[in-house]
């Protein structure tokens, strides 16, 4: 009994952390970061505004934690390990699926509405996504396309640079389809798998590109 109380203590106290992590994201959706207080957030949490301290040092460090658990880094870079030595197409494939599941996710969509013009007037807000959320992700595509590259299987780019344009590629048609709700011609899955044909037309080499128009045929 005795060794299963610290092992209980310790999932208890991940429980209440999740618990605070989700009530902070829905009311930073509503309110945005600058509208958001700690007090607004415990009484969201149904806990009292003080052991959000015990957790976070502050509003700006609870938002980190919110943005790194939200955004797609995370996955992108379990993906980019485990599928180091998969093939472009199946590698970029899987972050399409991903890039569709965030598109048609009603929360993290309502989310990018509100958080991201404020992350443009707002330098603390700019800088947690940026390092937090998108930098983590460039840099594990582009560590995979380099890998790619030492195989031979990618034309000569600075990784950083393809990883930008297929990352910026995929943001665009979900920023236009879904938070500026302009009338799309295709569904969300579809414009990303189209994305998905045009980058690699243009990062395959030929043997490569030859090999990748077998498989998907």
């Amino acid at each position: 009994m005795g060794k299963g109380r610290p092992i209980l203590r310790k999932q208890q106290r991940e429980e209440t952390r999740q618990r605070i992590m989700e009530a902070a994201f829905r009311v930073f959706v509503r309110k945005g970061f600058k509208g958001t207080s700690n007090r607004e957030i415990a009484r969201e949490a149904g806990i009292s505004p003080g052991l959000i301290y015990w957790y976070f040092r502050n509003k700006e460090e609870l938002f980190q934690a919110v943005v790194e658990a939200k955004s797609f880094a995370f996955p992108l870079q379990q993906m980019a390990q485990a599928m180091r030595d998969a093939p472009p197409r199946e590698f970029l494939s899987r972050i399409v699926e991903l890039g569709t599941a965030l598109a048609q996710d009603p929360a993290m969509i309502a989310a990018m509405r509100l958080l991201l013009p404020e992350a443009i007037r707002n330098e603390r807000v700019r800088r947690v996504f940026v390092t937090r959320a998108i930098r983590p992700g460039l840099r594990a595509v582009a560590g995979y396309l380099a890998a790619q590259q030492a195989k031979g299987l990618l034309r000569p780019l600075d990784p950083a640079i393809g990883a930008q344009l297929w990352i910026g590629l995929l943001l665009s048609q979900i920023l236009l389809s879904r938070l500026l709700r302009i009338r799309s011609p295709a569904s969300i899955a579809r414009l990303l798998t189209e994305a998905l044909e045009v980058y690699l037309h243009g990062v395959l080499t030929p043997g490569a590109a030859e090999s990748a128009g077998d498989r998907s045929g």
